[in-house]
């Protein structure tokens, strides 16, 4: 029930009326499917006219009933002075203009339910706002018969108002007709002149686009919709397994729903600790459910299934591309993000690697895997191409992976045997006499282009603590890393200023401030370097954590353990 006589109670009616079109916008947009191009249309329409008449409803208050207090009581209220509701017509233009496909329309619907959330949380309290204080101030300053009459041009305005909306929405729903129909009329346009030279009675259908659309086609649509696709026909499964199509794998993220293909961006930053432990609770859950099957399916275990769950699907998709897509494809893999993966093994990774040898992005950060996954790695350059390698929290990591990585690099020109590098007595340098049977056509391959060797930019084994001076020396084999601009060595608490040195001086391109390693080392760029950034984490190695004291211990019991 209104707080004033329902005579002269201005704003609860029309309030009415735009609270009954926020909770219809909020219905459709539920219902809205945003991969269906009529339905995205529609919501659209049906917006815009909806934001029309809110506009109108907002310029009756400024004229009828702001405007009239305003003058009455010498004082200016600044009710309607932003612009949201001219900014949200704008977007609902844009989408109708500019969106053109799915992928577009996927990306606008992100925006679009953004936006109308916080115009929501802003417009309802903004109408309580006027019931609440400005109806009082109009019972002050105007008499009983006043308001009586402002109420009745009120609805008035508002009742003819609805008039003009009605006729907007009939302007979009005839403007969208005209556009399905000039389309109509093109495609009949141009079916005419193809029927021409074709026979008569021969039908037109989407299996005989050439392969050049289709494959236009294909590139707008996610890795489960290409899937789906592949089981079409036997035309489309080849299709769907073309190469540029798939150059950019995120496993991980695929199997929580997140369908993302492009290239690596907003998705490496960096989670926090509360994300990571729950990674790591569906791990435990998981290996623990690996070993014994039987699980409990009581209500207490319900969130305990589900991660077991989403980490099944993790290893049967992870399986699947690595048997059924990467045979295929794995020529064009560029980037590959298996980021805080709970269900990859060191036998998918090895397989993984030797499959895209023309790989540029590798992130395998927190990760269980340990030297064994980069046996594959196995002759000279066998992974030149590759720029970033991010092997954050790998704890299993050692000088041997290491060693491994240095050599799939390649070698640049200057250097085809290398001399033995300082502290590594047990390692050869790399020679061709080293290299046996189907390796020495590798090799020949990598001279032939080996400007492209050692391209790697980024390198990051913050939280190796397992590395050693031994394995930064390796770096320094077949010409360093010229191109190296970033360095994260945080957690390595093993490593030595000689060895960051050794390492730094074939790194002409090293950019000082994203260059990490432990504060208590006195090493190369100590002024400009930027020090440890392991030490407000939780769930990697360094020297002032607890985890980092935990992994010091370790390694003197195993040396103690060595001596004995």
């Amino acid at each position: 029930m209104a707080p004033f006589p329902e005579e002269v109670d201005v704003f609860t009616a029309p309030h009415w009326r735009m609270k009954q079109l926020v909770g219809l916008y909020c219905d459709k947009l539920s219902k809205t499917n945003f991969s269906n191009n009529n339905d995205f249309r529609a919501l659209l329409q049906s917006l815009y006219a909806t934001f029309k008449e809110f506009k109108m409803h907002e310029q009756i208050e400024n004229e009828y009933i702001i405007g009239l207090l305003q003058q009455r009581s010498q004082t200016v209220y600044n009710v309607h002075s932003d612009n949201k509701l001219s900014e949200m017509l704008s977007l609902f233009e844009k989408g109708l203009k500019n969106v053109k496909n799915e992928y577009e329309q996927l990306n606008y619907a992100k925006q679009l339910k953004e936006r109308l959330e916080a115009f929501t949380r802003d417009f309802l309290p903004h109408m309580k706002e006027e019931e609440e204080v400005f109806q009082p101030m109009l019972m002050e300053y105007f008499t009983y018969e006043e308001l009586k009459d402002i109420k009745k041009k009120v609805i008035a305005q508002h009742c003819s108002q609805k008039e003009t909306a009605a006729e907007i929405r009939r302007g979009i729903s005839l403007w969208n007709q005209a556009e399905e129909l000039q389309k109509v009329f093109k495609y009949s346009v141009d079916e005419k002149a193809d029927h021409e030279t074709e026979e008569p009675g021969q039908a037109t259908s989407i299996v005989h686009l050439p392969s050049e659309v289709m494959l236009t086609i294909f590139s707008y649509l996610s890795p489960q919709e290409l899937c789906r696709c592949s089981q079409v026909s036997t035309k489309w499964s080849q299709l769907a397994k073309t190469g540029f199509l798939w150059k950019h794998l995120y496993p991980v993220h695929w199997a929580r729903g997140n369908w993302s293909h492009g290239p690596p961006g907003d998705l490496d930053t960096e989670p926090d600790e509360e994300w990571v432990k729950n990674r790591k609770d569906e791990t435990q859950a998981f290996h623990e459910w690996d070993e014994d099957a039987d699980i409990d399916e009581s209500e207490e275990n319900g969130e305990e299934s589900l991660a077991i769950s989403i980490l099944q699907k993790e290893k049967n998709l992870l399986q699947g591309i690595i048997h059924n897509i990467l045979p295929r494809v794995g020529s064009s893999v560029k980037t590959i993000v298996l980021a805080y993966s709970s269900a990859i093994s060191n036998k998918m990774v090895r397989h993984i690697l030797e499959l895209c040898p023309n790989m540029e992005y590798l992130d395998l950060t927190q990760t269980d895997i340990s030297d064994s996954a980069f046996e594959s790695w196995s002759w000279i350059g066998c992974c030149k191409s590759l720029q970033h390698l991010d092997l954050s929290g790998c704890e299993r990591i050692t000088d041997t992976a290491v060693r491994k990585i240095s050599k799939a690099l390649g070698i640049l020109s200057s250097h085809e045997a290398l001399p033995p590098s300082p502290g590594l007595p047990n390692h050869a340098p790399w020679t061709n006499r080293q290299i046996e049977g189907k390796d020495l056509t590798h090799l020949k391959s990598a001279k032939s282009d080996q400007k492209k060797a050692r391209v790697l930019q980024f390198l990051s084994l913050s939280g190796c603590y397992q590395i050693t001076d031994n394995g930064l020396r390796m770096l320094t084999l077949g010409g360093g890393l010229p191109y190296l601009e970033h360095l994260n060595l945080s957690g390595c608490q093993t490593v030595t200023s000689a060895g960051l040195q050794d390492l730094v001086s074939v790194c002409p391109s090293l950019n000082h401030e994203h260059f990490y390693y432990c504060d208590n080392i006195n090493g190369p760029h100590a002024e400009t370097a930027s020090g440890c950034q392991n030490l407000q984490c939780g769930f990697r190695a360094c020297c002032r954590s607890a985890l980092g004291r935990e992994c010091q211990r370790m390694e003197e019991w195993q040396s103690i353990v060595t001596v004995l």
